[in-house]
């Protein structure tokens, strides 16, 4: 398991933030879905985690927040349709680190993909911040789709995309629940928002985040795997274009100094062996990236440790 720590970065006071990544549901999927065709083609399935990401932190001596990249799906269809088990809800999830789904007040949506922003009215109090591009890219995905004569061709569009979700965000728009977010932007202090324009969706974003220890990135499906950005080889499911997520690879190598254990993928088994994490009771891992200064591990003693 890896230190947070790097002598790469200067020291910063300015903001610094505990970083918990929160497995809510595991899958079976192909491994040349996340690692790419061709280098991982033909090497069978492969047990993927389903994630978000936990920010508690922000200006040094200033204000807490709780911010969540990314915010699970509900328990409906999606279970059924594909190969995905061990579902559990946000107050299952959080409550492993001592916050209530009330506490969230920000959900950082890396994208709109029904894994990504499905269950946001799960968290009542929280405003949800989402690209425009992303928005309004969904949007002609689905004129598009409704222009087509069967489901069968409409199969692609909606394939990790729920309309309803877009339906229930433009009502959000309305209450003053959802912001757009229009290319790179500071969302809370030391939280910087990154558009991804045409890489993984219309418009991904990843999201850079500023602690004491140096910088990380929660890269959402910009990054599925680890292998994605240190072989730089784009996974086989794009609903984007793959030149331009190489081109944000060597974006996040740049800014992190290539030090890429300090992304938190969207799917990858790799990450949780690679930090300090523990099991939960129902079997999904609990991931420690980072803890604030004088803030102590709420890994459980006796919890069951993943090992490299």
């Amino acid at each position: 398991m890896s230190s947070t720590g790097s002598t790469k970065f200067a020291s910063t006071l300015d903001t610094d933030y505990s970083i918990y990544t929160l497995e809510y549901c595991h899958g079976e999927m192909p491994h040349d879905f996340f690692g790419g065709s061709g280098v991982f083609s033909n090497k069978g399935m492969v047990r993927v985690p389903m994630l978000y990401t936990l920010l508690v932190g922000g200006e040094v001596g200033g204000k807490q927040h709780v911010a969540l990249v990314d915010c699970g799906f509900r328990d409906d269809y999606w279970l059924e349709r594909y190969p995905l088990w061990n579902w559990e809800n946000p107050t299952q999830v959080l409550g492993q680190v001592g916050i209530r789904p009330e506490d969230v007040e920000i959900i950082l949506v890396s994208h709109m993909h029904f894994d990504h922003v499905g269950n946001f009215e799960a968290f009542p109090n929280a405003t949800l911040y989402v690209q425009f591009e992303e928005f309004t890219g969904w949007s002609a995905a689905l004129d598009i789709a409704n222009g087509m004569s069967s489901d069968e061709q409409k199969a692609w569009v909606f394939s990790s995309f729920d309309p309803v979700d877009l339906a229930k965000a433009a009502q959000g728009l309305a209450e003053g629940r959802i912001k757009f977010v229009h290319g790179d932007q500071e969302i809370i202090p030391g939280v910087t928002a990154r558009l991804a324009k045409d890489t993984h969706t219309f418009g991904s974003q990843w999201f850079k985040i500023q602690t004491r220890n140096g910088p990380f990135v929660a890269a959402g499906d910009v990054v599925y795997w680890y292998s994605n950005i240190e072989s730089m080889w784009a996974p086989g499911y794009v609903q984007g274009n793959s030149f331009n997520l190489i081109s944000t690879y060597r974006t996040m190598q740049e800014e992190l100094k290539n030090e890429t254990s300090r992304i938190i993928p969207g799917h990858d088994p790799e990450y949780a062996l690679r930090h300090n994490s523990w099991l939960s009771p129902t079997g999904n891992s609990i991931t420690e990236l980072n803890l604030r200064e004088n803030e102590k591990s709420r890994r459980p003693q006796g919890a069951a440790v993943l090992l490299t």
